[in-house]
């Protein structure tokens, strides 16, 4: 019994003396990794010492060209110095440089695939970032990944780039491309039920669709993309994005009540996360909304360019467009020039529109949205203005409605013409006295519209009884 309990005590002591044997080795192998590393230290901090973009660049090539060291360490610092390189190359513009980046480093074979994708949708969205205008040049670098991510089968980061390259065809307005583009990617979507991409292919068909003036499947587009959002979690910037849109469409149909709510929340949740350049916009579409809407309570207007001629200018309403946090925060060119469209609206002034579109051409042309809706406000204000002077009139010389809307008679009397084929009141041109003949709405007479739908339905059953009996005599034959 001594001489086992003496062996079983040896074995505990050996026992555990062996686990310390690693605790003692591990920090020479964490020296001898901070050693291997020191080469690509000393690029990294020269790199980061130098100021001109330019200078580093053969820097940071030499940092991706070492094959030598492929530990996690240096993976990390590779990692790193492809993106200081792509920021490289944007700033000093050049854009070409890119591709063979993505093509030649020798960094995305040594790293999983889940890695590659992230280090290239990284670099995508930093050319996104630092070059925003040069849309061929990100075209091109997602086709050269797409090309080669076909060829690796790699389809998992071949879908993203696909919806990256969407969104770029949709910046270009080449709204058929994107579309022949993102009809398969969505079939396969569908089938993979990858949610998180889905939502932002739907917004994407939807901003398409709405390109090429289809509001129909815009809409159904859109609504898709809500269904797939409320399954999952989505981030604010993209629920900002979605609501934005949702106002856009709201915009479209008249419906501004609607559309300036979706563009509170967009403008909220972009406020939160700090995104003044795309909170701004969600900010002067809601300016937008509120304009359209004052002015077509009070000047009975509609989405689809009715006129009439109440002219009370108590009636629109432009006051608390923006509050006064809202404004300090925001303050800039493009609230000045929402404003100053504001003023110019209330006080139906033509003349101080298009100063302020002359004024502020950036801030209120450049946008689709506000462009198109301020053009079809220009043109409705005017329409109205014009019954206003026509009304108390049955004949009234052109050159005196061009003088007192202080515009060029061939204006007036192009858009006279329009009103009268477009039915806004009923009258005729005389081109000859150059004089405007206005005729007076008559009240319509029901006997004779009821007698003709007394005789259109006798045609009817007239003709009814024709085949009718046109079919016994085929039947006796």
């Amino acid at each position: 019994i001594g001489i086992h309990h003496r062996i079983m005590s040896t074995e505990v002591e050996s026992m555990d003396v062996e686990p310390t044997t690693p605790a003692v080795a591990a920090p020479a192998t964490t020296d001898e990794d901070e050693e291997e590393l020191g080469n690509l230290m000393e690029l990294v901090d020269q790199a980061a010492e130098t100021t001109d973009p330019a200078s580093k660049i053969p820097t940071l090539q030499k940092i991706l060209k070492d094959e030598e060291y492929n530990g996690p360490k240096a993976i990390q610092l590779k990692e790193r110095a492809v993106y200081d390189l792509t920021r490289a190359y944007c700033q000093s513009k050049q854009y070409s440089e890119v591709i063979p980046l993505l093509k030649e480093t020798p960094l995305f074979n040594q790293v999983t695939k889940a890695k590659c994708a992230k280090i290239v949708r990284a670099v995508l969205d930093l050319v996104q970032r630092e070059a925003p205008l040069e849309l061929e040049m990100q075209a091109d670098i997602c086709r050269n990944i797409r090309a080669w991510c076909q060829r690796e089968k790699r389809t998992f980061l071949r879908q993203r780039v696909e919806a990256k390259l969407a969104s770029i065809l949709v910046e270009q307005e080449l709204f058929g491309q994107a579309l022949d583009l993102i009809d398969p990617l969505l079939v396969e979507l569908k089938k993979l039920d990858d949610k998180q991409l889905l939502v932002e292919a739907h917004l994407m068909e939807a901003k398409i669709h709405f390109g090429l003036k289809n509001k129909p499947k815009s809409k159904a587009a859109l609504t898709a993309s809500r269904t797939a959002a409320n399954s999952i979690y989505v981030s604010p910037s993209l629920q900002a994005t979605i609501d934005s849109m949702s106002g856009i469409l709201y915009t479209s149909e008249g419906e501004y009540d609607t559309a300036h709510s979706y563009f509170l929340e967009a403008f909220e949740q972009l406020d939160q996360l700090g995104d003044k350049e795309g909170a701004v916009p969600c900010l002067k579409y809601m300016m937008l909304c509120r304009i359209l809407d004052s002015l077509t309570k009070a000047l009975n207007l509609s989405a689809k360019g009715g006129v009439g001629a109440k002219s009370s200018k108590s009636d629109v309403d432009i006051s608390g467009m923006i509050s006064g946090r809202q404004g300090v925060k925001y303050a800039g060119s493009d609230i000045e020039a929402m404003t100053a469209i504001a003023g110019a609206a209330s006080r139906r002034s033509l003349q101080e529109f298009e100063s302020v579109l002359q004024k502020y051409p950036k801030e209120l042309k450049e946008d689709l949205l506000i462009d198109h809706h301020l053009h079809v406000l220009q043109e409705q204000l005017l329409e109205s203005n014009l019954i206003r002077i026509i009304e108390p009139y049955s004949c009234v010389e052109i050159s005196h409605i061009a003088s007192l809307m202080e515009m060029p008679v061939a204006v007036i009397e192009k858009k006279l013409s329009q009103m009268i084929l477009d039915g806004k009141f009923k009258g005729i041109l005389d081109q000859g006295k150059g004089q405007l003949i206005v005729y007076e709405d008559s009240e319509k007479d029901r006997a004779m519209e009821k007698s003709l739908e007394v005789i259109a339905n006798m045609d009817n059953i007239v003709s009814s009884l024709f085949e009718r009996s046109k079919a016994l005599r085929t039947m006796m034959i």
